[in-house]
């Protein structure tokens, strides 16, 4: 039976995060291509596992008498998966993971496609949110833009535009992502934020772009898009931001809640409120209308140049 706590991997490349969320990303032999294709998208380099955490895309062999057809069957493929081990269930994946236990497996089903390569990175990278989140992050359903060295979360639901509102932006700003970011806590700086990449480009084969996830900015506000006839950026309340930001958070988190119980969910939407909260306490946030043909950025600038 196959044992990933002794598998000889032959590759890995690290993945050092301002809040101290560190691995060391590998694989079997089984998921080279995934690994190699996670880590060009995300710009990681490779190197020796220096005693980091590990995250493994792991599968078992073929002919391994126990797989089962489905890897979503309650059952374990793999030997040491028992006595405190948990998953979270994706479709083209399954994430173990284990409190006491530093690394992280994503096991991967057989026989993908391309594009489920793509999603199973996607789900992959739920992981290391979570971890994150654990120690106070964020991750947003949002694009990040960096102005005079500032970082800007422009957050808002699928439609609303906050790809159009990164690409519309003038020469004097930057574009970091306009997907998913993550807002972590830096003892040195405070909250900082991550670029990560717009998995969905590479499943619709519309760009092959990448992101370096390891670059961060000072996160200085929030601001959450609405449709608009004219341009206009207004503070809202702690207690408001922080439901937005409860939504966002979940948003990216969806598929990890979905693999709890309901009393574990509950709880767990309540940590990100509560957390969320102390967040909004320290990070201005705004509600940001934008007109389809105004300069909304310089809504942004006046808030920030105050």
């Amino acid at each position: 039976m196959t044992d990933f706590k002794t598998y000889p991997y032959s590759k890995g490349y690290s993945l050092y995060l301002s809040d101290g969320n560190n691995w060391w990303i590998t694989s079997d032999e089984n998921n080279l291509q995934i690994l190699e294709k996670f880590a060009d998208i995300m710009q990681l380099r490779e190197s020796q596992s220096n005693g980091l955490p590990k995250f493994i895309f792991f599968s078992t062999k073929k002919d391994d008498k126990k797989v089962k057809s489905d890897i979503l069957h309650t059952e374990s493929n793999f030997s040491d998966f028992e006595n405190g081990w948990e998953s979270f269930n994706m479709i083209f994946s399954r994430i173990w993971h284990r409190s006491d236990d530093p690394d992280t497996v994503c096991e991967v089903r057989d026989n993908l496609q391309d594009t489920h390569e793509y999603l199973v990175m996607w789900d992959s990278v739920k992981a290391i949110f979570m971890r994150s989140f654990q120690m106070k992050g964020f991750p947003f359903h949002a694009g990040l833009v960096e102005y005079k060295e500032q970082g800007i979360i422009l957050s808002a639901d699928a439609g609303i535009g906050k790809s159009t509102c990164c690409r519309r932006l003038p020469k004097h700003w930057k574009p970091l992502c306009d997907d998913e970011s993550l807002a972590v806590l830096d003892k040195n700086r405070g909250y900082v934020v991550h670029p990560f990449p717009t998995w969905s480009e590479y499943l619709t084969e519309q760009a092959e772009n990448k992101w370096d996830v390891q670059y961060s900015v000072p996160l200085s506000a929030i601001f959450f898009l609405e449709k608009s006839e004219k341009d206009e950026a207004t503070p809202i309340s702690v207690r408001q931001a922080s439901i937005f930001i409860t939504n966002s958070t979940v948003h990216v988190l969806n598929k990890l809640c979905l693999s709890m119980i309901y009393d574990e969910r509950l709880k767990f939407i309540r940590d990100i409120f509560n957390s969320a909260y102390e967040l909004a306490t320290v990070v201005p946030v705004f509600r940001l209308r934008v007109s389809l043909n105004g300069r909304f950025w310089e809504e942004i600038e006046k808030v920030l140049d105050l």
